[in-house]
């Protein structure tokens, strides 16, 4: 993900732009991207220049005392902290605790929301020491759901040494809920060409606003939470409407060959780099929902929107002449809900899912679990979670030939899925400002409300010992 506000001179000087906005949506690959740009500007030199392996050789010697140290030395760096961020993952033991859920859930979303704010830790990033030469990194977290052949389990994933964190954030807001620790389903699965077939995808926020993934300023607008959707005001289960349970019905409803696994991997979100100390206290985030939000108020006090105007003109009157001293219901709710979430705590958050399918894929399925977060969007004046790379991009016969590129990323997506990696090597993607509010609202056990099938849960509500019991 791109910090700061990218401009139209910034893409157009930007390799990368060129190659993934550009001729990316032409699904060409990057290696043959990039080998045809090199080749072309080669044949171009060497017209322009006679013996240009020669020349280029001789120009290489002649200025290697200038550019070799500088280049040897920012390479050095990049690989030792690659190298030592690598092996401090490496030596990081994990855990996989289920989540069974009980028959009765009656707490709205608002309690996960306080379990999850006990994971914005920047625990490991203490001094210059602890990050460029111990390689130490901040916790990672996974909330993820997956369904085998209909039966839907929901599964927190984290570093072994915070399982108790973990324990005790759920079991103080959901007492009634059960964790057991059980073997990770994502590396037990076996990828075999031959029999599996899958589609693997990521989510990033994006909106019809004008503003990309890439841009910083997306993560500003949130998507629906449980708060648009009045579940904070706890009413009635069979008044209750969950964008949750369009998620799990659909997992739910796949055949006993196929699953479907969603991760949501986060940590606590803020720009850390090796020598500037810890995270910044998302003060870029703070700057920049504040920043929309007084673009938002300038707008509504002394611009009037491009439809009034349009109107106005037609009318044969000046626009100039009336000014909208309110702001419109829209500009209203987007102030009101970029100003609420600055009261939570923000999360850097990736989310990947992979549909897998032993056999041929069925069209149905894999488009909806594209679009399974749909629900929860808002993309006409906020953001949705849309779906971006791995198998996203084979929209041309061109696109992959005989099948190679697209077995080559299902074993991809599944390391990448395994590995809960996002924000480090080997698998780094684009990821997002969300809250806990909003991660609440994507995770959290299901009230009695949804009644899939494939949902099991437990028969009896548990209740805590008595606290006069004798020691």
């Amino acid at each position: 993900m791109a910090h700061g506000e990218k401009n139209w001179h910034n893409n157009w000087f930007s390799l990368e732009w060129w190659v993934e906005e550009y001729f990316g949506e032409w699904n060409i690959s990057r290696c043959l991207q990039l080998s045809m740009l090199s080749l072309g500007l080669l044949f171009v030199l060497s017209k322009q220049v006679p013996h240009l392996p020669l020349f280029t050789l001789e120009w290489m010697i002649g200025t290697a005392p200038v550019w070799l140290p500088v280049g040897l030395a920012v390479g050095a760096w990049k690989v030792w902290i690659w190298y030592i961020q690598s092996l401090y993952l490496s030596k990081r033991e994990h855990t996989v605790f289920e989540m069974k859920v009980p028959r009765d859930v009656m707490k709205s979303p608002r309690a996960m929301e306080l379990a999850i704010t006990s994971f914005n830790l920047s625990s490991g990033e203490t001094t210059v020491y602890h990050r460029a030469w111990k390689g130490q990194v901040r916790p990672i977290f996974s909330l993820e759901i997956a369904s085998f052949g209909g039966e839907i389990h929901f599964y927190i994933w984290c570093w072994k040494q915070y399982k108790d964190t973990v324990e005790g954030a759920l079991y103080a807001n959901y007492p009634e809920i059960e964790l057991h620790e059980v073997e990770d389903y994502a590396s037990k699965f076996r990828f075999d060409p031959e029999i599996h077939n899958g589609w693997g995808m990521e989510w990033p926020l994006m909106s019809y606003i004008g503003i990309d993934m890439n841009d910083f300023r997306i993560n500003a607008y949130q998507p629906r939470t449980y708060v648009d959707f009045e579940l904070e005001k706890d009413p009635k289960e069979e008044f209750k409407i969950d964008p949750l349970a369009s998620v799990i019905e659909f997992m739910g409803n796949i055949k006993p060959t196929e699953q479907m696994w969603i991760q949501i991997i986060l940590r606590k979100s803020g720009k850390t780099t090796v020598f500037t100390g810890k995270p910044d206290e998302d003060t870029e985030w703070k700057k920049m929902v504040e920043k929309e939000v007084n673009k938002l108020r300038t707008q509504a006090a002394i611009i009037p929107s491009s439809a009034l105007r349009e109107a106005l003109e037609e009318a044969g009157e000046e626009a100039e002449k009336h000014v909208s001293p309110r702001p419109s219901w829209k500009q209203n709710e987007m102030m009101k809900s970029m100003e609420r979430h600055l009261g939570k705590y923000p999360f850097q958050v990736g989310m990947r899912g992979i549909y897998w399918a032993e056999g041929d894929l069925r069209g149905p399925m894999y488009t909806g679990m594209r679009w399974i977060w749909r629900p929860f969007g808002n993309p006409n004046y906020g953001t949705h979670l849309r779906p971006r790379r791995w198998h996203c991009d084979f929209d041309y016969p061109w696109a992959d030939f005989k099948g190679w590129r697209w077995t080559n990323n299902l074993r991809r997506v599944h390391d990448a899925y395994r590995r809960r990696a996002f924000f480090h090597s080997p698998w780094q993607g684009n990821t997002n400002v969300l809250t806990n509010e909003t991660l609440a609202s994507l995770w959290h056990p299901p009230s009695r409300a949804i009644t899939t099938p494939g949902l099991a849960r437990i028969p009896a509500t548990k209740v805590g010992a008595p606290a006069n019991l004798p020691k």
